[in-house]
């Protein structure tokens, strides 16, 4: 099963990689947002999510791909040109003009968390002695449902990465943008693992146009 991990993941890195254009601009439409081969979009997750609004306002678009998350990672920020944790500036001068991308990554971690109806966010459960959890996600249960695949690092599985950036439309107005891949393919109890990825992209005006 490892074996097949590593291999799965190996050739999804390589054929990710032949797509990629270096050095590109950041994205300032929906349509100029890369995709990796084999994305399918997901109209009612964007429904889910709040949808578009007419007059470019608020725009966001929903992916999915059956592959794990760590190749696409690595896509995008090589097709972004992104960088990790600066932070982008959104005072832009002239229309058209785009700011830096930064990404963030975000690790998964290993603690036992109560799953119990009514838990607090994160998982723990309310203010009450431990004991009190009657069903327990385990950390040893997440660990090996994602060893067969390849990590980030050794030991280490993307959970999250988001990118942010900033761009000026042709009549003045800023645009923040929000490129959000998430891993979704652990099942809730951490027991099983199937390769999904899901990328949201979210783009909000927040500065009006000048005419």
């Amino acid at each position: 099963m490892r074996r097949l991990g590593v291999a799965f993941a190996i050739v999804a890195a390589a054929s990710l990689a032949g797509a990629v254009a270096l050095g590109a601009q950041a994205p300032a439409t929906q349509a100029a947002v890369p995709l990796a081969s084999g994305a399918r979009r997901q109209p009612l997750l964007e429904q889910q999510a709040g949808g578009s609004e007419e007059g470019g306002a608020r725009s966001i678009r929903v992916y999915r791909w059956a592959s794990p998350i760590e190749p696409l990672v690595r896509y995008y920020i090589q097709a972004l040109d992104a960088r990790r944790d600066i932070t982008p500036d959104s005072a832009l001068q002239r229309p058209g003009e785009t700011s830096r991308i930064s990404y963030h990554l975000e690790f998964y971690s290993f603690e036992d968390e109560c799953a119990d109806s009514g838990a607090a966010a994160g998982g723990q459960p309310p203010p009450s002695p431990p004991a009190t959890c009657k069903t327990w996600r385990r950390g040893k249960n997440k660990a090996r449902a994602l060893n067969f695949r390849l990590g980030y690092e050794v030991g280490v599985w993307v959970e999250r990465t988001t990118f942010r950036w900033f761009s000026r439309d042709s009549a003045g107005a800023v645009v923040r943008w929000r490129a959000e891949l998430s891993d979704v393919g652990l099942s809730h109890d951490w027991n099983h693992y199937v390769p999904n990825t899901q990328l949201t992209v979210l783009s909000e005006q927040v500065k009006p146009s000048v005419q």
